[in-house]
């Protein structure tokens, strides 16, 4: 090996170009293993001894990453509205809620009231009336008969106070007529 060194060494430009490659190559070889951020005082690197577009976000501090971001734009127009939703389950109820107004009382004492018997001559009419007591109105009524006649007219009486009824005995034989109502309290 001595004498390949002292053949090479003979040439002073030859020793010189090897001399200058193998300082190239191991000088650079070093720094690139002994220099690590350990090595490196915190600040001493700067925005000019980095390569452009050489450091990702991820390299980078939140910290970083915030300090550099710019003053945020004017908000964009709305996007279209998205799809429909699935239906949620139902909540639970609500408190009730407070009572309505009372209404009116509608009917009350209700009672079926029948008049005595009224006798109805042969060929001849007659006329049977059945009163509702004080307070109570006439909500409907009828006539009804033993023997042969025929009804001429059944009616509440005036403001429905009480039922009205008239029979013809058209007949020979006697007819007797009952008139009955239908009566009870009625509030507006």
């Amino acid at each position: 090996m001595r004498s390949f060194l002292r053949r090479l060494l003979r040439r002073h430009s030859t020793a010189v170009a090897y001399l200058a490659l193998f300082a190239a190559l191991g000088g650079s070889a070093y720094a690139a293993v002994t220099v690590t951020g350990s090595n490196i005082k915190d600040g001493t690197v700067t925005g000019k001894d980095v390569k452009n577009r050489s450091l990702a976000k991820s390299d980078l501090s939140p910290r970083a990453l915030s300090s550099i971001g710019g003053q945020p734009g004017p908000q964009g127009p709305q996007g279209p509205a998205g799809p429909k939703g699935h239906i949620g389950p139902e909540g639970p109820a609500g408190p009730q809620g407070p009572a309505g107004p009372t209404g009116a009382t509608g009917i009350s004492g209700l009672q079926y009231l029948t008049s005595a018997g009224v006798g109805v001559p042969a060929n001849a009419t007659a006329t049977g009336i059945v009163d509702c007591p004080a307070g109570k109105r006439a909500l409907g009524g009828g006539v009804s008969r033993v023997g042969n006649g025929l009804v001429v007219d059944t009616a509440p009486q005036n403001d429905g106070v009480g039922w009205v009824g008239e029979m013809y005995n058209r007949g020979s034989g006697s007819v007797t007529m009952y008139v009955w109502a239908i009566c009870a309290n009625v509030s507006p």
